[in-house]
């Protein structure tokens, strides 16, 4: 085992856990499949570190691993007939401290956020994945090869589904 190869590999697990966290969320729905998929994505960043270049930032190629990882395993496990729930988001509960009635309306937006997003076609979940974690345009590009016009183009449709989705279960109570 390669020494710097070791230091990189947990100096980017350290770095990018609760990041990787939130994309296996997004991705996968069980609790077991999510832990799997982190598994997966650490032993595709293991195997990748040595053939790094640093043509792209380190944090856009972890992206790219991490995504394509997510996309494969994702397609297995609904191969298997998985049930899909909605993810926890690694970090505070929604509505942490609020009043009880506020914070179970919370929750049940972020519930039915979390099924929208669930239901976007894979590129538009990776696309608004990413710019949550706070990619720049140009960085998303160098994940997916989407040009930069076209991210926010996607971005602006994204959001347009994903406020006509939040409404339609409003206006469904």
């Amino acid at each position: 085992m390669d020494d710097l190869q070791k230091v990189t590999f947990l100096r980017l697990m350290e770095d990018y856990s609760a990041a990787l966290a939130r994309l296996a969320g997004a991705y996968l729905p069980q609790p077991e499949d999510r832990e799997d998929l982190l598994q997966e994505i650490a032993a595709a960043v293991w195997t990748a570190i040595p053939r790094f270049k640093g043509e792209a930032s380190e944090r856009t190629w972890l992206y790219r691993i991490a995504h394509n990882t997510a996309i494969t395993v994702a397609a297995k496990v609904r191969r298997r007939g998985r049930v899909e729930t909605a993810f926890e988001v690694a970090g505070e509960p929604v509505g942490a401290g609020a009043a009880g009635d506020e914070r179970l309306i919370r929750q049940q937006q972020q519930d039915w956020l979390t099924a929208a997003i669930r239901e976007l076609p894979v590129v538009d979940r990776q696309v608004l994945v990413l710019h949550l974690e706070g990619l720049r345009y140009s960085e998303i590009h160098e994940v997916t090869g989407l040009g930069e016009g076209a991210i926010g183009v996607r971005l602006t449709r994204i959001r347009e589904r994903l406020g006509h989705a939040i409404r339609r279960k409003e206006s469904e109570l």
